[in-house]
């Protein structure tokens, strides 16, 4: 792929698909959303036509489609399983369906991983640092830019803190657990019950707490639909998190609230994330 070529960013959400067209130098030039389908086969084709009219008014193809969509993602193959908030419980072998419908490389990663990417070269952070990024949307997960490297797992599914108990007497999750942190206070929880809304500060404050301590990151970036109301989620998240240091001496110790920062809402962090990732798989 060259790295003079534009490229097509696309993140699959859980409630809105956004596709983003890039220059050479990593910048938008033209940008199409539309709602997220249910199902592999409708999601596909909902991607397929986005990539169409982004890429509508270019003389030439661009050099990769990057696509992040949710679920346990094996990068090398491009297949996508597990991505219980758009439908799809079996293996889905997107990149390859993708490729034929587009005739371009597509190269195929986690949504929150590469949002994770995204917002490690957004905040400027040197190769030696490391971020969480903790999406707040329909569902709750995490990605990881560790020394400026992504962290997938053994089998891709790394940051799936959202199916990770939250309460053991909280509500059934989806994925057949009970109290999960994203059937506690995600945008899914909430639109079933809009009385958890209080819920989604307590989800998004635990998912931090729980990055900063087991990996110790240097920076946690929270993101994602729920987050939307900018500084007011803010200033309830670091509430929040100030409120469990004062509780606890060793919490204050690891400084929790300093670590926060919040996803720019106007910019295609995961959209980025995905381009900068295939170009990385190339080189």
């Amino acid at each position: 792929m060259s790295d003079t070529s534009v490229a097509v960013g696309v993140d699959v959400g859980g409630t809105t698909t956004r596709a983003v067209l890039f220059d050479a130098e990593h910048s938008p030039i033209a940008s199409k959303s539309t709602p997220t389908p249910q199902g592999a086969d409708e999601i596909i084709d909902s991607v397929a036509a986005l990539v169409g009219q982004v890429i509508a008014e270019e003389p030439t193809p661009p050099a990769v489609v990057a696509v992040g969509v949710p679920g346990r993602v094996d990068v090398t193959n491009g297949i996508v399983g597990a991505a219980v908030n758009l439908g799809i419980t079996e293996s889905v072998a997107m990149s390859d369906r993708l490729r034929a419908r587009l005739g371009v490389p597509v190269h195929l990663e986690n949504d929150v991983n590469v949002a994770a990417l995204g917002a490690f070269v957004y905040f400027g952070l040197d190769q030696s640092a490391s971020l969480a990024y903790v999406n707040v949307g329909t569902g709750i997960a995490a990605g990881f830019v560790l020394g400026g490297r992504l962290l997938r797992g053994a089998t891709g599914g790394a940051g799936e803190i959202g199916h990770i108990p939250m309460r053991p007497d909280g509500p059934p999750c989806p994925c057949g657990q009970i109290g999960c942190a994203e059937a506690v206070g995600s945008g899914r929880a909430v639109a079933t019950d809009a009385a958890t809304d209080g819920d989604v500060v307590a989800a998004a404050s635990w998912a931090v707490q729980l990055c900063v301590m087991t990996l110790d990151v240097d920076l946690v970036t929270v993101g994602g639909g729920m987050t939307n109301s900018g500084d007011q989620f803010r200033l309830r998240l670091v509430d929040a998190l100030a409120k469990s240091e004062t509780a606890s001496p060793m919490l204050a110790a690891t400084g929790l609230a300093r670590r926060v920062r919040l996803a720019p809402v106007d910019t295609p962090l995961a959209s980025l994330g995905a381009v900068l990732a295939a170009r990385e798989a190339v080189t």
